[in-house]
């Protein structure tokens, strides 16, 4: 035993006997002892970290921003800030090194962080090296279930024994051109029903024009869009706000507008710091509604699951209709038995579906009230494609030729990547040019900062600019790893296409019928902080045409 060890030792004994000599419970001496070495054993491990971090990790020769404090590191401004912010400052600020990576410290721990292209394609091209760590894996499983984005290793990339159809296989063709043809008309229903209910809310205002916190209506909106072609069963949440559906949807993923601090806490900053082992067990109100939106969630699911199943299996003509009609429908009729993945996948579609293109639609209808000009050239293309349209709208081909349509989309989804960060762990050590990355080592991907990189995409990264996609496909970035809106490499989100069409559709018929303008000229939303980059109070004055 160390002198050190002795000298606590000898500390405690002292107190502990000074409490007895005053009249204390054993109970309450228990406690403080307990209390006490607990108390020793953080410091000590907080203290070998440190001086790992700092003295003897492999990454100790690696920048890090400038006036890290020693002890909490860059921890108080990644959890005070949206997630994205900080790190795009970062790779501004801290030197380039030979490997393209450097580190950041969130307590006593550090992360790796890929600055260079090099270093991002490093990562994002081995997801089977440099996976999701296990507490990243563990509240996704949590929250879906083993669906594709939680899962790793054989069961996410390859046909195997074991676990029926592995996951990626299956799904990829669910996903593809011929699935989502089929899928316009419905799309482009419940468009019509969101620009129906906003000219309503025009109408009946006392003016020409009306400020709505758009949010709201595309949470609702692009819900609808997944029940139908993801279910096949119509939500109606937009004209019909009280569905259960909705509400169980806004416990799982609350907006932070109107919670108290605390709430606040426990919804935005805990998850980042706390183990989902234990955070799914704590008793307060935002775990507990987060529990309530889930049970409904996975029940209602079930109910469809277990509906469709029995409409295929009764089907005594084989109808190619009912088979194909829905996401689900294609799912079970192409074999998938087990009840259990089923429903993780579809929670999987749902919650990351559903989600991403609100907050996106939301941002992108932003982006036309700022930018006048933009929305007008928009409205150009628009009306030139639509001049012609039948009644339940347009064909896929036609909503894919509209070229300005995808550029403005593209801007969006380049400054505003519905997830700003991104969680890997090195599977095993590994040596990346000068560097070596010991198994177990976290990373740190995010998306908002690539996007916004000065290196990959010039000076005006920042600047919101439709041009640079019509002068070039990708964008003019200077590497394919510059855009990770969608992440890239074998684990890119396979519903890509399907979300940037759903989101064109909304976008043509919506600006086909209103004029979007800022409620307060200058304006920015605050970014909600979290795992998603959720604009809070992104109210525009709409107007008709």
């Amino acid at each position: 035993m160390g002198i050190q060890s002795l000298l606590v030792l000898a500390g405690t004994t002292a107190v502990a006997s000074y409490l007895k000599q005053s009249g204390a419970s054993y109970a309450a001496i228990l406690l403080w002892l307990l209390g006490s070495l607990a108390a020793q054993l953080a410091l000590y491990l907080a203290f070998s970290s440190l001086v790992y971090r700092w003295l003897l990790s492999p990454t100790k020769g690696l920048p890090h921003p400038k006036d890290t404090p020693f002890i909490l590191g860059n921890l108080i401004p990644f959890l005070s800030e949206p997630w994205g912010i900080p790190l795009v400052r970062w790779q501004r600020t801290v030197p380039a090194t030979a490997s393209g990576f450097y580190r950041v410290f969130l307590g006593p721990f550090d992360y790796l962080i890929p600055k260079s292209s090099q270093a991002v394609n490093t990562i994002m091209a081995q997801p089977y090296l440099f996976h999701k760590p296990a507490a990243v894996r563990d509240g996704l499983v949590e929250s879906l279930g083993v669906g594709l984005v939680a899962a790793e290793g054989s069961v996410h990339k390859v046909p195997n024994v074991g676990y029926g159809q592995r996951q990626k296989k299956l799904l990829t063709p669910i996903f593809g051109m011929s699935r989502n043809r089929r899928l316009v008309p419905q799309m482009w229903t419940k468009a019509l029903t969101l620009a129906d209910k906003i000219q309503e809310l025009v109408t009946e205002s006392s003016s020409t024009s009306v400020v709505l916190n758009m949010h709201p209506l595309t949470m609702a909106a692009t819900l609808d869009v997944i029940g139908v072609t993801t279910l096949g069963v119509d939500f109606d949440s937009v004209t019909r706000p009280e569905q259960p559906i909705l509400q169980a949807y806004q416990r799982v993923f609350p907006s932070f507008e109107n919670q108290s601090a605390v709430e606040k806490f426990f919804g935005a900053t805990l998850p980042a710091i706390v183990s989902p082992h234990l955070l799914f067990k704590l008793p307060f109100k935002p775990i507990r509604e987060f529990h309530q939106g889930m049970a409904f969630l996975q029940k209602f699911c079930l109910t469809q699951i277990r509906r469709k199943r029995r409409e295929i299996e009764e089907d005594q003509y084989d109808s190619a209709e009912l088979r194909e009609k829905d996401i689900l429908s294609a799912i079970i009729a192409a074999g998938l038995r087990d009840e259990t993945e089923i429903l993780s996948h579809l929670l999987t579609i749902l919650a990351a579906g559903h989600e991403s293109t609100a907050i996106t639609l939301a941002w992108a209808i932003l982006k036309l009230a700022q930018h006048q000009d933009v929305q007008g050239k928009l409205r150009a293309e628009v009306f030139a494609a639509t001049k012609s349209a039948k009644p339940e709208g347009l064909a896929l081909e036609d909503i894919n030729s509209m070229k300005y349509l995808r550029c403005f989309l593209m801007e969006v989804l380049r400054l505003y990547p519905a997830f700003p960060a991104m969680m890997r762990e090195a599977g095993h050590d590994t040596e990346v040019g000068d560097l070596l990355i010991s198994k177990g080592k976290q990373i740190m991907v995010s998306p908002y900062a690539v996007n916004r990189s000065r290196e990959l995409w010039g000076d005006d990264a920042d600047e919101f600019k439709v041009e640079r996609w019509e002068d070039s496909y990708s964008g003019g970035a200077k590497s394919s790893q510059a855009f990770l809106t969608f992440s890239s490499g074998p684990r890119i989100c396979i519903g890509k296409d399907f979300a940037t069409l759903s989101l064109k559709v909304f976008l043509t018929v919506l600006v086909s019928r209103f004029r979007f303008e800022e409620a307060i000229p200058g304006w920015h939303p605050v970014i909600q902080k979290g795992t998603s980059l959720k604009p809070q109070g992104l109210k525009v004055k709409v107007s008709l045409l």
